[in-house]
């Protein structure tokens, strides 16, 4: 399922966990580290606030050798100042646990201390501490039990901190510091979140820039190596693909020349063929016409003109493939200019029969062309049509043209007999034996013609049904 995401999304989403993760064991560091430090200092904070009230009441009660029995009246009033200066409650013990005073009154709770606790006190362990749950609110607290002395540093009480909350300050700086955390981590994760983005997508529309590149590269397109000044990942595919175009470049060159030799080659022996061809009947006519020679024959004289015309008549053939060999091999000097199609193309098919012919076309396409070239494509689109028809079939052929923002569309319908499906992938390549007349080179020329307007031809075609072909010509400035 991951694998289906795009990859600049699949960035993204790597790098937001990394950064999410990163402050996630961040944070439980951090707050391990916290709760640790402020458990020692608030619970060194109590210690002080502890040490304080004791030496408070060690000053009370050190001005003589105090009894058990004085504590009570040597403290008095004074309890209910210390506990409420120090926000703290305060009980008194006697060594046995009874309760002697307090700033509240005491409850069952308070009014004596567990035994167990009496005897955890002793001269070597003056102090101690006892966790507890509240029963209310469920916190933890501390309770302090510890003796006070008096000069001759003999125990005379037990003094009491019954709610020394040391998890309430730790909670409340806790919660602080959590709202902090995650205010701060919110803003890292949208920053992070826009740079991931932003680089994700910088990333990968450098790979798209590559990929559109290599999808563009073709034998017959102008290839550009890429221009890539950053020494990173994508780095070592830009200087593969540029070898590549030199190493493409080097085959493709060799390949259309060698491509280029053999079509001519082809080329040459198919002139020769189709040359060869009248001049055997013309080697023929002329060895029997001087076999039979006679001078004082009558019909000398038409015999001779009859050898003539035929002579002439095979000489024109000659001449036509020797045309159009040369129309082939080179193409005219194209002059362009604005032109109107739709006049042209009824001019150019005004030779036809224009009972069979129909003109589907706007009247303001406007292309930017040599009309002569034009003349010559209709016309010989539209020869080869009424030729496909057979003899006892009413042709049926349309001209449609059409237009966009970019290009002119022709359309040349006819309902002839349709191309073999064998010979269709053959149909614009040059073959000077197809027919009994005609160069054979009309379509290969139409092609040639299209393409230096960097247009294109194709056509469909269904035997018994007919034919379509269609050319487009970008409409240029």
């Amino acid at each position: 399922m991951y694998k289906r995401f795009p990859l600049s999304l699949r960035i993204f989403l790597v790098i937001i966990l990394v950064v999410v993760s990163s402050m996630f064991a961040m944070g439980l560091i951090t707050f391990y580290q916290y709760v640790r430090i402020a458990r020692e200092y608030n619970n060194k904070k109590l210690e002080r606030k502890e040490q304080l009230i004791v030496e408070t009441f060690d000053y009370l009660l050190s001005k003589k050798n105090t009894a058990s029995s004085e504590v009570k009246d040597k403290i008095g009033n004074k309890i209910y100042e210390i506990s409420d200066i120090n926000n703290l409650d305060i009980n008194f013990y006697s060594l046995n646990g009874n309760f002697l005073l307090g700033n509240k009154i005491p409850d069952a709770s308070t009014k004596f201390i567990p035994k167990e606790y009496l005897k955890s006190l002793s001269i070597n362990n003056d102090r101690i501490k006892i966790n507890k749950k509240s029963a209310l609110t469920g916190e933890n607290y501390a309770t302090i039990y510890r003796y006070i002395y008096n000069n001759n540093y003999e125990p005379i009480a037990i003094i009491n901190f019954p709610f020394l909350h040391d998890e309430f300050f730790l909670k409340k700086d806790f919660h602080t510091l959590l709202y902090r955390y995650l205010v701060i981590m919110l803003i890292v994760l949208v920053v992070s979140g826009v740079f991931s983005w932003f680089f994700s997508q910088t990333l990968t529309r450098k790979i798209k820039d590559l990929a559109q590149r290599l999808s563009d590269t073709g034998a017959l397109t102008n290839n550009r190596p890429i221009l890539y000044n950053y020494i990173d990942e994508i780095s070592p595919l830009v200087k593969a693909y540029n070898i590549m175009l030199v190493k493409f470049k080097e085959q493709t060159d060799a390949l259309i020349k060698s491509e280029k030799d053999s079509a001519w080659q082809q080329m040459a022996r198919q002139v020769a063929h189709e040359i060869k061809n009248p001049l055997t009947p013309m080697r023929l006519e002329i060895q029997s016409f001087q076999l039979r020679f006679n001078p004082e024959d009558p019909e000398i004289k038409d015999k001779l003109n009859k050898l003539i015309r035929s002579l002439i008549t095979q000489i024109d053939t000659i001449a036509s493939i020797a045309e159009a060999f040369s129309d082939f091999a080179k193409m005219s000097i194209k002059k362009d200019e604005k032109i109107n199609v739709l006049e042209i193309a009824k001019n150019s098919l005004e030779i036809f029969p224009s009972q069979y012919i129909e003109i589907v076309a706007e009247e303001n396409i406007i292309l930017n062309f040599d009309p002569n070239l034009l003349n010559r494509i209709l016309t010989n689109l539209v020869k080869n049509a009424f030729q496909a028809i057979p003899e006892n079939q009413t042709p049926e052929i349309a001209v449609k043209i059409a237009q966009d923002n970019y290009n002119v569309y022709f359309f040349v319908i006819d309902n002839g007999t349709g191309i073999p499906e064998e010979i269709q992938s053959k149909i614009f390549t040059p073959q000077f034996s197809t027919k009994s007349s005609g160069s054979g080179l009309g379509l290969a020329i139409i092609k040639k013609i299209i393409e230096e307007y960097n247009g294109s031809i194709n056509f469909t075609s269904e035997e018994g049904v007919g034919s379509v072909f269609k050319f487009e010509i970008p409409k240029g400035e």
